[in-house]
């Protein structure tokens, strides 16, 4: 039964279909956090700009003042593991993030209705695209250096400009372009989705972020036609700073409205030490296996570059979510900025 209730689970945590007349949604592996950052703080990212942002905001990127990658690998159950990264290349008109993720159950043992082993199946799940996103104003002096209206992740060798920035407003807009591919044995199922959205940023680091995701998703899987759940975001976010900038404080707050799961919150915050060391913890409303809290670690090893290289920036995280009966789960990420 153990066994049962395993593939089951799977299955249905994946969905890449509900076999019941009534269903009319599928791909519920897209609630499953992609980038470690994000996952530590429960989500709460609508309104936050970083290498990851487009995965919540297609706009969010559009504000960054240097290119990025970004990895990120996740450890779920068993052979379940998940692959993920992004290259966000930033140019004058504007940024240009190609992604892809990919969730591989690897091989799992099929049973019939009398626990008789019947061979062995698996299941994958791709999603990858092309995101851009473009910032207003666009100052040329701000590349590869810092904004100092912007709420980001720090980096100890991207520094302030040396000239006077106004600190007025920035906006952004961005989309996103994705394909889905799922594979349960062998079938297979392909769709096109669009991510649209939008941020701004107002004097004294106050952050406003809107977004809708999954636009025109649908996936025909054997005999049914199933719709991918829309999702609309709206996201606020602020920090504080003590003293030479010691501790430094982020927040964000995310409302989500899911066409399947209805309404939650995501709550968000992270303690930046000495701009080197990072910890969060994150906390969701919405309904699922397991604790609603999250959390994570991260450290900045920029330091430890040549200043003649042409990379700026190297950090490292870890991320912690709980799945209840389903046991913790890890993730671990690296970011290069340049």
């Amino acid at each position: 039964m153990n066994r049962i209730f395993f593939i089951f689970f799977v299955l249905l945590l994946l969905t890449l279909k509900n076999y019941g007349k009534e269903a009319q949604y599928s791909a519920n592996f897209l609630r499953i956090p992609v980038a470690t950052i994000p996952s530590s703080i429960s989500e709460a990212y609508t309104s936050l700009v970083s290498p990851d942002s487009f995965l919540y905001n297609p706009a969010g990127n559009g504000l960054l003042t240097y290119s990025a990658i970004s990895v990120s690998h996740n450890k779920y159950l068993e052979e379940m593991n998940q692959e993920y990264i992004s290259l966000t290349y930033k140019t004058p008109y504007g940024s240009f993030t190609p992604f892809y993720s990919i969730l591989d159950s690897g091989e799992m043992t099929s049973y019939d209705e009398n626990e008789n082993i019947t061979g062995k199946f698996s299941t994958s799940h791709k999603i990858y695209g092309f995101s851009y996103a473009k910032g207003f104003p666009d100052y040329d002096f701000l590349y590869k250096k810092q904004d100092p209206m912007l709420i980001s992740h720090s980096w100890n060798n991207i520094k302030l400009p040396k000239v006077y920035v106004p600190k007025v407003y920035r906006f952004s807009i961005g989309f996103t372009v994705k394909r889905l591919e799922e594979t349960l044995d062998n079938e297979s199922v392909k769709t096109m989705m669009f991510d649209l959205g939008s941020l701004l940023v107002l004097p004294g680091h106050f952050h406003i972020g809107a977004s809708i995701q999954n636009i025109g998703g649908k996936e025909k899987f054997y005999l049914n036609e199933t719709k991918i759940p829309k999702i609309f975001r709206f996201g606020v976010a602020k920090d504080f700073s003590s003293v030479r900038d010691i501790m430094n404080f982020a927040f964000s707050a995310d409302y989500v409205y899911d066409e399947e799961k209805k309404s939650y919150f995501n709550f968000g915050f992270e303690n930046d030490i000495s701009k080197t060391f990072q910890m969060r913890v994150g906390y969701s409303t919405r309904k699922k296996e397991g604790s609603n809290l999250s959390f994570g670690i991260g450290m900045n090893f920029d330091k430890f570059l040549s200043k003649e290289s042409i990379f700026k920036g190297l950090r490292f995280d870890y991320s912690l979510l709980n799945y209840g009966v389903f046991g913790l789960n890890h993730r671990v990420g690296l970011q290069v900025v340049w």
